[in-house]
């Protein structure tokens, strides 16, 4: 017989031999009958003990043991909450553990409360929780409507390196690597291999994780995270802009559309975000009407991005036009000391920067010179502007603070499998 899995089941009848693998999620042994509920990747079904010489095997189930079933499916009405397939019960023939599971080190039911580390720690089994699938779920979602929105707008999905010579975005905040004879550091960024291809195929997007060694350990930030890119010949900022805009509301739809039981489990409902626009200058003017104290050429703090995005609910807020002094040397200065540069906040957080980039060889040695840094540490990137370089634009989307965003989780770490920070390194 051919083992199904348990969303199969769905289109099963009364009395059909079946025959599953899965995971024992709960049981209970009751006097007469005993109870298994069952879960694979696909759901969860209960299967009812009635054999009396089963019962005696029944015994030795523990939570989390791998089993197959044997069994004949049966018309149900099971109230449980950890159930999905809550019409039909499978009233088992036979079973075998195929793997007895240990004493668990956390529980699996969402319900019983585990500090964060230690779930962390046991990742591989904190992912079994029905709560903590679903934000992976949509998570995975995500990523795959941002692939299929570039897609479908001819973009070329590139594979920059995560190795590299030259610190992208300058600084002092790289991890280092011994590269043979060499040293080297892990990409903070795709920045400037992003441009090089655009500069040439035109339109260019890729997923790839980056590294910053920044000394913080806050909920808004991880040393190692994964990063949605695209850059665009022939735009400037407000062309991306409006890219941005566009997929993030796809992005959003998406995941409405085909995450609704994932949605349901974490008790979220989300709306296809709204845009507003406003000058770096517009928003320090309206913040500090609103009580938060910033000064013009200061970064925004944590506080004054959760307030835009309460004046403006559900609205992708961008702020463009910031100071040229508070953005990367790759971005194009404007007039009156003002760049091409952007952010974007969403649910209180950054989930973006992007803006027009420098694609003229000579202005980019002006830029790295204004930033001290050392224009022949760039020359590969900076020659390659000489050659007939257009235009370009360009952003990238942090994927675990989307994620942490369009579902408002507390730490970001809840939107990462396995968190890179300052103290964790494992698993």
């Amino acid at each position: 017989m051919k083992e199904l899995f348990i969303d199969d089941l769905t289109k099963g009848k009364d009395s059909d031999a079946v025959e599953i693998l899965a995971w024992v999620f709960d049981f209970r042994d009751l006097k007469k009958n005993k109870f298994i509920l069952l879960r694979d990747s696909t759901g969860s079904i209960q299967g009812v003990i009635k054999k009396e010489n089963l019962f005696e095997k029944f015994k030795e189930i523990s939570l989390e043991s791998v089993v197959k079933v044997r069994g004949t499916l049966k018309k149900a009405n099971v109230k449980s909450k950890l159930v999905s397939i809550k019409d039909k019960e499978i009233e088992i023939e036979d079973f075998e553990i195929i793997n007895k599971a240990q004493t668990l080190p956390i529980p699996i039911k969402d319900e019983i409360e585990t500090s964060l580390a230690k779930r962390l720690d046991y990742r591989y089994l904190d992912v079994r929780k029905p709560r903590i699938k679903a934000i992976f779920k949509i998570q995975s979602a995500i990523v795959n409507a941002f692939r299929e929105f570039f897609l479908n707008k001819k973009f070329i999905e590139i594979q920059p390196p995560g190795i590299i010579a030259t610190a992208t975005e300058g600084g002092t905040e790289l991890f280092p690597v011994q590269y043979f004879e060499k040293k080297a550091y892990l990409a903070q960024s795709p920045q400037l291999y992003k441009q090089l291809m655009a500069i040439s195929l035109e339109k260019v997007f890729c997923v790839m994780p980056v590294w910053r060694a920044e000394k913080h350990n806050t909920v808004r930030h991880l040393n190692e995270s994964r990063q949605m890119d695209i850059e665009v010949a022939f735009t400037n900022d407000f062309d991306v802009m409006k890219l941005l805009e566009e997929c993030c509301k796809y992005i959003v739809k998406k995941v409405k559309e085909n995450c609704k039981e994932e949605l349901a489990i974490l008790d979220k409902k989300i709306e296809i975000p709204k845009a507003k626009y406003l000058s770096y200058k517009e928003a320090i003017e309206l913040l500090n009407k609103e009580g938060i104290k910033i000064d013009y050429g200061e970064d925004l703090s944590n506080e004054a991005e959760k307030k835009l995005c309460n004046l403006f609910p559900n609205n992708i807020v961008f702020v463009h036009s910031w100071p040229l002094s508070l953005k990367p040397f790759y971005i194009m200065p404007k007039e009156k000391e003002l760049s091409c540069g952007f952010d974007a906040l969403y649910n209180g957080l950054e989930i973006s920067s992007g803006g027009q980039r420098v694609h003229l060889a000579d202005l980019l040695i002006e830029r790295l010179k204004a930033n001290k840094l050392k224009a022949e540490n760039f020359k590969f990137y900076v020659d390659a502007f000489r050659y007939g370089a257009p235009m370009h634009s360009g952003w990238s989307i942090g994927l675990e603070r989307f994620t942490m965003a369009l579902l408002e989780l507390s730490n970001i770490r809840e939107a990462c499998l396995f968190p890179r920070d300052r103290e964790r390194l494992t698993p």
